[in-house]
């Protein structure tokens, strides 16, 4: 299947389309954060490059969930598509080398950032992770400011 529009004129039109979220994905997370008592984040904060998932400013954490498909799990490995496959390699890829140039951004602005990929949903690990990443970021923060 040919695309009738051109590079330029598709790009425009995918940049009127705005995201509601992966509410499968997000949705689980922010249901577990919520039984689990955890508070304190924002939800696509504008003002964080990159537009975190989450964000907890308190530590200056920004959280990524990360659908396996659209990021390119390397554990789940997921088909490409039948159908153009090579704008569906290159779109994957280009979004790992954009997610790459948020990390690497955030952390040069001294915040620090953490990924869940969405296979990590199936477990509790990723919250004990997440709350263990939490408490080393407070305890670093106050003995920098004692």
């Amino acid at each position: 299947m040919i695309d009738k529009l051109s590079k330029e004129q598709r790009s425009t039109h995918m940049a009127k389309i705005r995201g509601r979220g992966n509410l499968s994905t997000e949705g689980k997370v922010e249901e577990t954060l919520l039984r689990e008592g955890i508070r304190g984040w924002e939800k696509h904060p504008i003002s964080i490059r990159g537009r975190p998932d989450f964000f907890f400013p308190k530590q200056n954490l920004a959280l990524f969930v990360d659908g396996c498909f659209w990021h390119g799990c390397s554990k789940c490995n997921r088909r490409t598509p039948q159908t153009r496959r090579n704008y569906w390699r290159e779109k994957i890829i280009e979004n790992r080398r954009r997610d790459a140039r948020q990390r690497q951004a955030l952390r040069r602005m001294g915040y620090s950032v953490m990924r869940i990929w969405e296979h990590d949903l199936e477990n509790k690990y990723w919250i004990k992770r997440l709350v263990t990443h939490r408490l080393k970021l407070e305890s670093n923060k106050s003995l920098s400011s004692s």
